[in-house]
């Protein structure tokens, strides 16, 4: 019954969300990541591959639940949003966003700031002046709070990949040291409302007289740095608060779902020890620095490592040594309709060969409506008719005629920082 009692909490201020005008304002940013996205898609295909609309609606209702997840774990843990130093995070993950934007995240911002604290802390022991001046604030920041906030956010990240990480995967043409292959671009954005708690010290007469609610003898999981004057007592009180979280990756190797899968699993297991680190700090100091520094190096260990083994596996949308290979399909598309799946390999338009994507084309426009496609599946040989209109609506993996391509770069902390150092004195 006590858990009960942190949930009715929670949904409590949750249920306010619909109404809160911060959340639909996330909404729409979500709603422009997508459109953007189908512009990229246009410019390959001809069209949006995914309706945006549809992604947006989708990725919001994600997003509530994610968001009531996270909420739950923030209250849980008994984190006071002002004691973590969010007001130094900020300024830290802007600088690394002009670095290099994919270092626009907590885990390394939080991660900076959580081993810049602890650093302040053991200098102070030495000089005690530096602690009391213009750095008590940050001396003053509640570490294992901010690491956990970290952990709690990805292990959320976590849970919206598993579900819906692999929904709408927009086909890309993708430049490798093996040529150009297919690949699936897993761009998703939802918005996140959270319930908070922020931890004040009132006078005892005011608590006396506040209706407040009765929690465990447990709770928190990790209690408030602040320490009450005489006279007063520390009460939370709920903060509802609106974010948006973002997660991007590429799927060559693996199929979308097998994908987001292994990156759902792998965040999950980079959170929970980063939420055991946290709480091992709170009853360990002596652990805090190596806490604070897994944030960042264990989040870019998991990126680094995804990478290479995604870039170092074979693709499996690579061009057939004979015919042509299908990637993805539109849903209006007849062919899919009537039977065509990705991965199969077509060998022939109604009897005549297909050895390319040119081939295929031109056979297509000259084929009329009644197409009879010849397929190679695995290993068995299918014949699939429909009748076609317009638009074939059918995505090939690329071959030697593909123009249009993406090419990643793997960009390193350190060589992204000299490189817009380099920039900068270019400049001036």
């Amino acid at each position: 019954m006590e858990i009960m009692e942190i949930v009715r909490l929670v949904l409590s201020t949750y249920i306010l969300f619909p109404f809160h005008f911060l959340f639909w304002g996330v909404v729409v940013l979500v709603y422009f990541q997508y459109r953007r996205v189908a512009r990229i898609e246009t410019q390959l295909f001809g069209r949006p591959r995914h309706n945006v609309m549809t992604q947006t609606l989708v990725s919001t209702v994600i997003g509530l639940a994610g968001g009531l997840l996270a909420s739950a774990l923030l209250v849980f843990f008994g984190i006071s949003l002002l004691e973590i130093g969010i007001i130094f995070v900020w300024p830290v993950a802007i600088l690394l966003l002009l670095i290099h934007p994919r270092y626009l995240c907590f885990a390394y911002a939080g991660g900076i700031v959580g081993a810049f604290a602890v650093l302040v802390n053991l200098l102070g022991e030495i000089w005690p002046a530096l602690t009391e001046g213009f750095l008590a604030p940050v001396a003053g920041i509640h570490i294992p709070g901010l690491l956990a906030l970290i952990g709690i956010l990805h292990l959320t990240e976590s849970f919206l990949i598993a579900v819906s990480g692999h929904y709408f995967p927009s086909p890309q043409y993708v430049k490798t040291d093996r040529g150009v292959v297919g690949g699936f671009s897993l761009q998703k954005f939802w918005p996140l409302p959270l319930v908070g708690l922020i931890a004040l010290t009132v006078p005892q007469a005011a608590a006396n007289a506040a209706v407040a609610a009765q929690m465990p003898d447990w709770w928190p999981l990790l209690p408030s740095a602040t320490a009450p004057e005489m006279g007063k007592v520390l009460m939370y009180q709920l903060l509802p608060i609106v974010a948006g979280l973002g997660y991007g990756d590429l799927a060559i190797s693996l199929t979308p779902r097998e994908k987001s899968r292994r990156s759902a699993v792998n965040l999950g297991l980079y959170s929970l020890i980063l939420m055991v680190a946290a709480f091992l700090a709170f009853h360990l100091p002596s652990v805090m620095i190596f806490a604070a520094l897994f944030s960042p190096l264990g989040h870019e260990f998991l990126i680094t490592a995804g990478n290479k083994k995604e870039f170092g596996s074979r693709p499996i949308y690579q061009a057939p040594a004979a015919g042509v290979k299908v990637m993805d399909l539109f849903p209006d598309a007849p062919a899919a309709a009537a039977g065509l799946r990705p991965l199969d390999v077509i060998t022939a338009i109604n009897g005549l060969w297909v050895n390319d994507s040119i081939t295929f084309a031109n056979l297509f426009r000259m084929s009329g409506t009644d197409i009879e496609l010849e397929i190679k599946r695995d290993s068995e040989f299918l014949s699939i008719r429909f009748v076609q209109k317009g638009d074939p609506g059918i995505i090939l993996v690329p071959d030697r005629y593909t123009r249009t391509v993406m090419e990643v770069k793997h960009t390193h902390f350190f060589t992204a920082l000299s490189e817009k150092i380099r920039k900068i004195k270019a400049r001036v």
